[in-house]
């Protein structure tokens, strides 16, 4: 039976900074609310591409939000998950801070001519670990490379 670890704060930024892909929670007047995104991480904050008028972009401003993104692999039996809590903000692509601007933003899926950002600024960043003997980072099953 694998143990379970907690992370510390330098190795979830470590891996939320080399993740592209996770789930975004968000409540909304139905009910909570999970949304597959891809996303960058910038300074203390992820960025979050959408589409005008999605829920992301009708909901997630000022609004508490949860980004959760790990990596597992079932066969070895170990993984791990962070998640980064804290408020969202709609911004407009001329409210990006430069390094949003100029750094590799989230790679979108489908085409749009319009678009919206989210970001969400971390207020608390944890995570734990499943197993050892073995690298989350170097074993991640996608992850960030810039172009």
């Amino acid at each position: 039976m694998s143990e379970v670890r907690e992370l510390t704060y330098e190795k979830c930024e470590q891996l939320i900074r080399a993740g592209v892909f996770g789930r975004m929670a968000l409540n909304r007047p139905t009910g909570p609310e999970v949304i597959p995104v891809n996303y960058v991480a910038v300074g203390d904050s992820v960025l979050v591409r959408t589409t005008p008028g999605s829920l992301l972009d009708r909901y997630a401003d000022g609004a508490a939000l949860v980004l959760e993104v790990d990596d597992v692999d079932y066969a070895q039996w170990h993984g791990w998950s962070v998640v980064a809590r804290g408020r969202g903000a709609r911004v407009t692509a001329e409210e990006l801070t430069d390094q949003e601007r100029l750094g590799p933003g989230p790679q979108p899926w489908v085409s749009r001519e319009e678009e919206a950002w989210i970001r969400l600024r971390w207020v608390t960043l944890t995570g734990r670990r499943l197993g050892s003997g073995w690298s989350p980072l170097g074993e991640m099953t996608a992850r960030r490379t810039l172009r």
